[in-house]
């Protein structure tokens, strides 16, 4: 019946009249256009711009994937630094340890040294004052012999034989 109304109006029948298409022609030809350059754009803009966005992405992930290695290599030389440093400090540490011994056992040593040198001054100091003490013996035996045998000569008035000298001073020694 619509369509019995448009014939007895004399017009051709359009549904597309309401949006404000008069005539086919021009209608379809900017369909055309409009489908071409949608074409013209996909193969030529789209895809090459799809393309770059995913090379991106691509390059983003391999990044992101880069500093996730590079931060887990970082913790494992950051782990492998600090037990060197560890092994450093207990390396430090026995070293220490070994020159403090070695310095008690250098110590003890020289201090053992020092006691035997010490003592063997000491020793020498005695015998040469045994010596010493020897010599002025004989020295005061010979000068008290001489003594002896002058205050004899005094005495007795005469003049001494080296036979007298020598029985007065056995006498004199025998009575010490």
């Amino acid at each position: 019946m619509h369509s019995l109304f448009l014939a007895a109006a004399g017009q051709s029948w359009n549904p597309f009249a309401q949006f404000g298409v008069t005539s086919w022609e021009p209608f379809v030809a900017n369909l055309l256009a409009f489908l071409a350059a949608v074409a013209i754009l996909r193969i030529f803009a789209f895809k090459p711009i799809q393309k770059i966005i995913e090379e991106r992405r691509k390059r983003i992930a391999e990044g992101e994937e880069m500093h996730a290695r590079s931060q887990q290599e970082l913790s494992e030389v950051r782990q492998q630094g600090e037990e060197i440093i560890s092994e450093a400090r207990e390396e430090g540490r026995k070293s220490i340890e070994w020159a403090k011994q070695s310095a008690e056992k250098l110590l003890d040593d020289k201090t053992a040294d020092a006691a035997r040198t010490a003592h063997d001054i000491i020793d020498k100091s005695r015998k040469a004052a045994a010596l010493e003490a020897k010599q002025e013996q004989e020295s005061l035996r010979a000068e008290f012999s001489r003594l002896v045998a002058m205050a004899t000569a005094q005495v007795a008035g005469k003049v001494l034989t080296e036979e007298d000298h020598r029985r007065i001073n056995e006498e004199a020694i025998k009575n010490l």
